[in-house]
């Protein structure tokens, strides 16, 4: 909210532990359910003037504050490093903010997905099975494999809530991209030929190289 004091066209909305469990935001709540630091759910609004009436762009970021691993913990080599598992969230964010300071005319939409994945004795285990915010039902498997369920909510509350005209995720959900990729490219999935071009494009415009998978 400081960041975005006095910018104009900026709406701030989030949700805690009480309303996404009115939502029915079992995924997300699940993985911040073994931190003494409850979730929340951050959407950072910004409409430019000017901006198209077709909806909004969607950007999505996993924003696990520290991911010890949870139950399934990780290796104590590095886990430190596990602080910047926040940095898609983080970066929508910021995606965000720099387009109300630049007066952009465009409508954009930054949904966090917040928790911190620790392994108390209320945190979720594996064959655990909980239940996503569009009904369907999750058994964990690892939960280390934490990014897919915060996303999961995340992506069908801003697919049957805001009405987007797309939707990009942006999220650290996988050492396997960055074993194949190194640190060159982040890889980029998508069903949309015509979006995933788009992206492309503007990531070789930028320096923030995109490769497209599988």
């Amino acid at each position: 909210r400081a960041a975005v004091a006095g910018v104009p066209g900026v709406e701030i909305t989030e949700w805690d532990g009480p309303a996404m469990q009115r939502l029915g935001m079992g995924a997300l709540l699940g993985v911040g359910q073994g931190s003494s630091r409850p979730p929340r759910l951050l959407a950072v609004r910004y409409r430019g003037q000017g901006a198209s009436n077709d909806g909004p762009i969607a950007l999505l970021g996993k924003g696990i504050t520290f991911d010890s691993g949870g139950i399934s913990i990780k290796p104590g080599a590095n886990m430190g490093n596990m602080k910047m598992d926040m940095s898609g969230a983080a970066s929508v964010v910021g995606a965000v903010l720099a387009l109300a300071k630049s007066g952009a005319p465009v409508d954009v939409v930054a949904v966090a997905a917040l928790a911190e994945n620790m392994p108390d004795g209320g945190a979720i285990r594996p064959a655990d099975v909980l239940t996503a915010m569009n009904g369907k039902t999750i058994e964990i498997i690892s939960t280390d494999a934490e990014g897919r369920l915060v996303l999961a909510d995340a992506l069908h509350w801003a697919d049957t809530t805001l009405n987007p005209a797309a939707i990009v995720d942006v999220a650290t959900l996988t050492g396997s991209v960055g074993g194949a990729l190194g640190n060159d490219y982040a890889g980029l999935f998508s069903r949309h030929d015509a979006l995933a071009d788009q992206l492309k494009t503007a990531g070789d415009a930028t320096g923030e190289t995109l490769w497209r998978l599988p």
